[in-house]
């Protein structure tokens, strides 16, 4: 018994019926004249109930005016298909996005209709708007957050960044930072060359590197990155940097404070021992500079002996007051009238090998500290200049007012925005390196002979801008001469 061949007609009405997509066949006023099964399956209304009704109906109330609009074009544009997305109310109650693309038919006598194919895309919708959301959050956090964020490439090209990561650099917007190689932004391309090595085939890593800014200023960055590798089997990272220039300097403050106080309980005993020593010698020297005339060698002797012993008195002097033992009566101090009154005998102390110029820009700032020590901070600073230019210089003090908020505040770790005196000794001298100017506020350390130098020149003068509420800093390079800037707070 030989099989009946479906005929064409019954092929394409079972391709219809079948298809995953459904379709309908609306007129010029939009009234539905034919359904597909698969519509039925979409929507969730039975095709008797939805024929004859029009294809506006159950659209989403916001989705109407958009749906009508490409209506209108379609009955304008015979033949030319639109593609629409809209909401349309399922049969449990719940919307549905339904992907439409529609064609004006009703001039061809063989379909007199506009044709609209269409499929539910709810759950690729939803899972698309899910995946919006979490990037609009992800870049939300991204674009606020405090440390920098970018992602870059093995060659050091940056394809993304936030906002905080150009603020870090000193650069005006994201855009400028773009421009920018990585391989320029690290002080040594040596030190990103090593880390690049380091990180190679890891899944990522922390590390310390040394950044540099827009004009240059050096700046200490912990970087945290993810190693992310592409199709091509290249590398590309994903990193977050924090600024912890300031962090570090603190720490090292709190280090070096802790240092110094206990070094300052031992300097306080051996100085009280000391003085009952010294006590002994120099009554003995003078009894024998009273017995001998000055010609005699005892007595020469004798004189010698005592200005040993004052040396020695000079130094428990400053061990004293590097332990803190010494009564300080802080006052109100003005510093270019202190500093005037001091310049004779700076001069003096300096010598003629070196030009001394003392500058006193504006007005005058009031500090409240004891007078003395103003004085010593000038001597230490100024005799420590003089030293750095044994063939000869010049040594610039400066004296004046400077505000500090949140430009150079990253100069000036460990105190808050506001006012200071600020007390400048800047000389010609042979200058230092970075792991010289590391150590020297360390007490007792020194570069001088033995018997020119205590080692505690320069933590006196770190001492007391720290308890004055004031802090220290060195800005100096081999060859360059050396500047020391003493911030003290101004008082009312």
């Amino acid at each position: 018994m030989s099989k009946v061949q479906p005929s064409a007609g019954d092929l394409f009405q079972a391709l219809v019926e079948y298809s995953s997509d459904a379709i309908v066949l609306a007129d010029a006023t939009g009234k539905m004249l034919f359904l597909s099964h698969t519509a039925e399956r979409l929507l969730g209304y039975p095709i008797s109930e939805r024929l004859g009704k029009n294809i506006f109906d159950h659209l989403h109330p916001d989705d109407v005016g958009k749906a009508q609009a490409l209506f209108e074009e379609l009955l304008n544009e015979p033949g030319v298909p639109k593609t629409l997305v809209v909401r349309n109310l399922h049969h449990d109650g719940g919307w549905r996005y339904i992907e439409a693309v529609a064609v004006n038919r009703l001039d061809d006598p063989a379909v007199g209709a506009v044709v609209t194919n269409f499929r539910d895309i709810t759950e690729r919708r939803l899972a698309e708007d899910a995946l919006r959301e979490s990037e609009a959050k992800y870049r939300f956090f991204i674009e606020r957050a405090v440390f920098g964020i970018y992602r870059s490439t093995e060659n050091g090209r940056i394809l993304e960044a936030n906002p905080a990561l150009a603020r870090m650099l000193g650069y005006d917007t994201v855009d400028e930072v773009m421009t920018v190689n990585m391989a320029d932004i690290y002080q040594s391309a040596a030190d990103r060359a090593r880390l690049l090595e380091s990180h190679r085939g890891q899944p990522g890593g922390t590390a310390e590197v040394r950044w540099k800014k827009k004009t240059g200023e050096g700046m200490l960055v912990r970087l945290t990155a993810r190693t992310i590798v592409g199709p091509d089997g290249h590398e590309s990272y994903e990193t977050i940097a924090e600024d912890i220039t300031e962090k570090r300097a603190l720490e090292e403050q709190l280090r070096r404070a802790q240092k110094m106080e206990a070094v300052g309980r031992l300097a306080r005993g051996v100085a009280h021992d000391f003085n009952n020593v010294l006590a002994a010698v120099v009554g003995s020297a003078d009894l024998l500079v009273h017995r001998y005339p000055s010609d005699h060698p005892a007595h020469i002797e004798a004189v010698e002996i005592r200005k040993a012993a004052e040396r020695g008195a000079a130094f428990t002097r400053q061990l004293l007051a590097f332990g803190r033992r010494q009564a300080v009566e802080p006052q109100p101090v003005d510093v270019h009238q202190a500093a005037r009154a001091f310049e004779s005998t700076l001069r003096r102390i300096i010598g003629t090998g070196v030009t001394l110029a003392i500058e006193m820009p504006g007005q005058s700032p009031v500090v409240r500290m004891e007078p003395g020590q103003l004085e010593q901070v000038l001597m230490n600073l100024a005799v420590n200049a003089r030293d750095a230019m044994p063939d000869g210089g010049r040594i610039v003090i400066r004296l004046d007012a400077i505000d500090i908020d949140k430009r150079n505040k990253a100069k000036y770790p460990g105190i808050p925005a506001s006012r200071y005196a600020r007390v400048a000794v800047k000389d010609s001298g042979v200058g230092m390196d970075a792991e010289l100017q590391r150590q020297i506020f360390e007490p007792f350390f020194t570069t001088k002979d033995p018997d020119k130098g205590t080692g505690l020149g320069l933590s006196i003068v770190y001492t007391i801008a720290k308890e004055s509420g004031g802090t220290v800093t060195c800005t100096s390079a081999p060859g360059k001469g050396t500047t020391f800037e003493v911030l003290l707070p101004v008082t009312a």
